[in-house]
């Protein structure tokens, strides 16, 4: 006898945060097709129907039906005791899981502080130079207790980069908005 896939009901102010993802020309593609997989299960269709409609697996397909049958009780909490916050609980549903790595070393505080240090004088820290080396750096930031260790290439690293923030480091990409960040992190060199 072959699996038949658990029957997906969606209550309507569910269905209608899902719709909203499905239509969405600003929502990831990947939000907008997993939606769409929702609201097809809700209509009935079989996971070989669904992968077809929406250019997935279906592996993927069974994935996402399985995680919203498991996910809809909350999503029901969600919807009758906070309204308002639905929306933000569909979207979280519908990104990706954490995908298993090395964990980040440094806080987004941690970093915001090293890029602080790199932006004073290096006198200011009791260095007799006008410039920081990497090298300075590293000792500085030990120094003021901002980590215990941290390599020349970490800090060369949030240097090069702390003018792009990826999308995740939400504090980060905040702070370089309210600060008035321009693109050149230290200002201009004389």
């Amino acid at each position: 006898m072959p699996f038949i896939a658990a029957p997906v009901i969606i209550p309507e102010t569910i269905r209608t945060v899902f719709s909203k993802f499905a239509r969405s020309r600003t929502f990831s593609a990947r939000q907008v097709q997993r939606a769409k997989i929702i609201l097809l299960a809700a209509d009935g269709l079989n996971n070989m129907q669904i992968s077809n409609q929406v250019g997935l697996g279906q592996d993927s397909v069974s994935k996402w039906r399985s995680r919203f049958v498991k996910t809809l009780p909350l999503l029901e909490e969600i919807a009758e005791k906070d309204p308002a916050s639905l929306e933000k609980a569909v979207s979280s549903f519908l990104n990706d899981c954490p995908r298993p790595g090395q964990p980040k070393h440094y806080t987004d505080e941690q970093i915001i502080k090293i890029l602080e240090i790199a932006c004073r004088n290096p006198e200011e820290f009791g260095y007799e130079a006008s410039h920081w080396s990497l090298n300075m750096l590293v000792d500085a930031v030990i120094k003021e207790g901002i980590v215990d260790s941290i390599s020349a290439k970490t800090i060369s690293r949030f240097l090069k980069y702390g003018g792009n923030p990826p999308a995740s480091r939400p504090l980060l990409a905040s702070f370089l908005r309210e600060s008035g960040f321009s693109g050149d992190f230290c200002g201009k060199s004389e």
